[in-house]
């Protein structure tokens, strides 16, 4: 992504909080670099794609294998969304983090920008019977990170014994396994 389409893109605040603070919480390397990053956001201003990218490297480059990092930042967002932030008031059962997520009061109600830009985060298959979920993501977040908050948004109202996020074949599909 270029810089220029980085200035079409904007993230709420919260986001930028809620990855700065998980960091922290998880007293990760980067948790000293985001505690200082967190004194710079307002939680209700939008910032530029460019400042998350910002705070996305200050994890890459503390840590050889990044991957299980970014699935741990994200489920952390998700728990602080839902027991500090608006999550309880808006999602009362794990599985309908599914439908909040990937309808228009979820992802884009923390991103924004033209649809080309900022992609789309929609649910492609859905059976609440058997726990499963396939979610098809075209954003320019890390699928990694998606792959947490997936994860925390569906454990953080407790009522599910079991949650999973994998990625197979195609990066861009996240398959949910719950029960």
């Amino acid at each position: 992504m270029t810089g220029q389409q980085d200035s079409t893109m904007l993230v709420h605040g919260s986001l930028m909080v809620g990855y700065a603070q998980a960091c922290k919480n998880l007293n990760i390397v980067a948790g000293r670099a985001a505690h200082a990053f967190i004194d710079k956001l307002e939680i209700n201003n939008w910032y530029p794609l460019e400042q998350w990218r910002e705070l996305e490297r200050l994890v890459l480059r503390s840590y050889g294998r990044v991957e299980p990092i970014l699935v741990r930042v994200g489920i952390e967002m998700m728990l602080g969304w839902y027991h500090y932030g608006p999550g309880r008031s808006l999602i009362k059962h794990g599985a309908s983090f599914l439908h909040f997520q990937t309808g228009s009061q979820g992802f884009t109600s923390v991103v924004q920008g033209a649809p080309e830009v900022i992609g789309t985060f929609d649910m492609d298959f859905y059976d609440r019977r058997r726990g499963r979920a396939v979610i098809h993501s075209t954003t320019p977040f890390n699928r990694w990170m998606e792959r947490g908050v997936l994860i925390g948004g569906l454990s953080a109202p407790g009522d599910l014994d079991y949650v999973d996020v994998l990625q197979g074949d195609d990066p861009d599909l996240l398959h949910c396994e719950f029960h």
